[in-house]
């Protein structure tokens, strides 16, 4: 499997997976929901030492040993959405690279990242994953109670840094239950890093994304 296929199976495998957040999500509004560019930004770096990578998420966010994710979730989902989360969390840690998990407790989101082995990317191997990502939706609605409604993606180069990004609203018309998945694809600086944000609410995630320095 080449990369670029490897990528696309590795997106195309964590929809399917992640049907919906498996989380109640708080109702509070958060203030790091609200941010809607780059000077609004607060929050604190962390630092990934294994990738000599500089991450900036809200303060909201800790970092969880696979371990203490895994309990903490079990006190806070249901046994068939623990289990669902357990085989997500087994397919990212399964990729090749290293793999690290935040949460927000307050909003119950769950950020990912790993690191893989460096990928350039183009504006079509973007198009070809996202056609693929509505194929892939498209079948699973077909046997399913979920919609996906595609939010935003778009494909962007600019000073050597190719991303991608993909935000996909997702309900489950049975339990009336709705996520968001955010998935980003960056390559710059010979590494490439795939991020997914799970969220019970739409936002701009962008502006935290910017200030990560690979």
């Amino acid at each position: 499997m080449n990369r670029n296929s490897f990528i696309l199976f590795s997106l195309l495998s964590f929809l399917t997976l992640c049907n919906i957040s498996c989380l109640s999500i708080a109702k509070d509004v958060k203030s790091w929901i609200e941010v809607g560019d780059i000077e609004d930004v607060r929050g604190k770096y962390h630092f990934l030492t294994e990738d000599q990578i500089k991450i900036y998420l809200p303060d909201a966010f800790k970092r969880y040993s696979r371990a203490g994710y895994e309990k903490l979730i079990d006190s806070l989902a249901s046994k068939e959405n623990y289990e669902l989360e357990i085989k997500r969390l087994e397919f990212l840690r399964n990729m090749e690279g290293h793999f690290y998990i935040f949460f927000d407790e307050e909003t119950r989101s769950t950020y990912t990242i790993n690191t893989m082995p460096y990928m350039p990317m183009h504006k079509g191997d973007a198009q070809y994953i996202l056609g693929m990502i509505s194929m892939n939706n498209d079948k699973i609605s077909r046997t399913t109670d979920l919609e996906f409604t595609k939010i935003t993606a778009k494909y962007s180069a600019h000073a050597g840094t190719q991303i991608f990004k993909a935000i996909h609203k997702i309900e489950n018309t049975k339990k009336q239950l709705t996520s968001f998945n955010s998935s980003y694809i960056v390559s710059a600086n010979s590494k490439t890093i795939y991020v997914q944000l799970l969220t019970g609410f739409d936002v701009n995630f962008d502006p935290f994304l910017q200030k990560m320095i690979l």
